[in-house]
């Protein structure tokens, strides 16, 4: 490799690797697994770094070597752990603050959707990236994405709605 690839690959690296933590740990919901798929996607990325085709930006494949990376493990480690929200999202434990229900309860929901799903959740609401980009990173079309991200928010509002968390919204 030459001297350019290795610290373009370090700006990379550098610019997302919190978000590709994040995106790890909501897929396989541990932070040592999650560091353990970065670290494992980051040596995939370099490994491949010269055979980048180049049909979308590098950020946008070297994002999707980190969720199938997640995914990967997740599948390996399987049964899958139930999810405690609290530990896993990075949401503190305080009796003043009535939105660590409130986000306890989203992440709840978000965890109990089908995968497909919460993957289109996951990258749309949390991530904020535009359907075309997750349509590049999970290759598929954007309409799918769409309707797949319409069903997520539908069943989230109806669990939600069941837990009454309409008095949070007032607050």
């Amino acid at each position: 490799m030459q001297a350019k690839d290795s610290a373009e690959f370090t700006e990379l690296v550098q610019r997302h690797a919190a978000l590709w933590y994040r995106v790890a740990l909501r897929v396989v919901l541990d932070h040592a697994a999650a560091q353990d798929v970065v670290q494992d996607a980051c040596v995939k990325i370099w490994g491949a770094w010269d055979s980048f085709r180049g049909t979308s930006a590098r950020s946008t494949w070297a994002y999707r070597v980190v969720l199938n990376e997640a995914l990967t493990a997740k599948r390996r480690a399987r049964p899958t752990e139930t999810l405690d929200a609290s530990q896993h999202a990075g949401i503190p434990d305080s009796p003043y603050f009535e939105a660590d229900a409130a986000l306890t309860a989203l992440y709840q929901a978000v965890a109990s959707l089908p995968e497909r799903q919460r993957l289109v959740f996951q990258l749309r609401y949390f991530d904020e990236l535009p359907y075309a980009d997750i349509a590049s990173v999970l290759g598929t079309s954007e309409g799918g994405l769409k309707a797949n991200y319409h069903h997520a928010v539908a069943k989230i509002k109806k669990q939600l709605a069941e837990l009454n968390l309409d008095a949070f919204e007032a607050s």
